[in-house]
């Protein structure tokens, strides 16, 4: 968190000095660059992951990181070696709130799932849960808060009215909600990437297999898991690479990395 403050910071304080430099000189044209430049710092910071690959890939950039390479269009991460290239690409996993809810009632069924997903596979394939325990005392505090409040708007209304028979419903789903919380179930953040490799004898043939298989995972892994699969890019495609050696070690670290 105070990493994504200091950016915020850095640049708002550097445009504002450049702002003040530009009136101090007299210079319109400087204050318009200088505007022009902290809003694109902003921009990059916050939309970097689509910016910088429609600019690497235009361009043919190619990124080294020790002895990996990061392809131009910042998908695919490539390792060479004596016998030849291999090429990794990482997708996200977003589960539906309804399939999580069922997997949270009974855990049995996501393993299940995962053995179906595995078994209609071809090929080698990593799965990474990021699993994390939400802490419930805000959250309570808001529900209660809202419960409160749809009770006295309620209290305001004629019984059996359109609107007093919704805030009924209302107040039941609250009180559901403090019922669960209250019998010791906690939420849980939960965070699920995928990732696979290929190999080829060049660079090309590596890439072109990679692809092909990333999108059979994604086919299966969205119909078994009944799941959303997405290719990731850029930063985000980094962090689950870097993650596999060195991940979050709590939870606002985590929530503060997927901002």
């Amino acid at each position: 968190m105070m990493e994504n403050r200091l950016l915020v910071w850095s640049s708002l304080i550097g445009g504002i000095l450049a702002l003040l430099l530009s009136f101090l000189y007299g210079s319109s044209l400087l204050a318009f660059f200088a505007a022009l430049l902290f809003f694109l710092s902003i921009l990059l910071w916050k939309y970097g992951y689509l910016i910088v690959p429609m600019i690497t890939q235009h361009t043919n950039i190619v990124e080294l990181r020790d002895s990996y390479e990061v392809v131009p269009a910042r998908d695919i991460i490539i390792k060479r070696t004596d016998k030849g290239y291999y090429a990794s690409k990482f997708m996200e996993i977003r589960f539906y709130e309804s399939t999580l809810d069922k997997e949270k009632r009974e855990v049995k069924t996501l393993f299940e799932s995962f053995e179906k997903a595995i078994l209609s596979l071809r090929n080698i394939v990593k799965i990474s849960l990021l699993i994390s325990a939400i802490d419930l005392s805000k959250q309570l505090d808001e529900i209660k808060t809202k419960r409160s409040i749809a009770e006295s708007r309620k209290s305001k209304l004629k019984p059996n009215s359109d609107d007093a028979v919704r805030l009924e419903r209302e107040i039941a789903m609250w009180n559901r909600k403090l019922d669960r919380f209250s019998k010791g179930e906690r939420s849980l953040e939960l965070i699920a990437y995928a990732s696979t490799t290929s190999f080829g004898l060049t660079k090309d043939e590596a890439v072109t297999k990679v692809k092909r298989q990333a999108k059979e995972v994604s086919t299966v892994l969205s119909s078994t898991l009944g799941c959303e699969v997405h290719d990731l890019i850029d930063t985000e495609m980094l962090k689950c690479f870097e993650w596999d050696l060195f991940f979050p070690s709590s939870s606002e670290e985590l929530r503060d990395s997927l901002v």
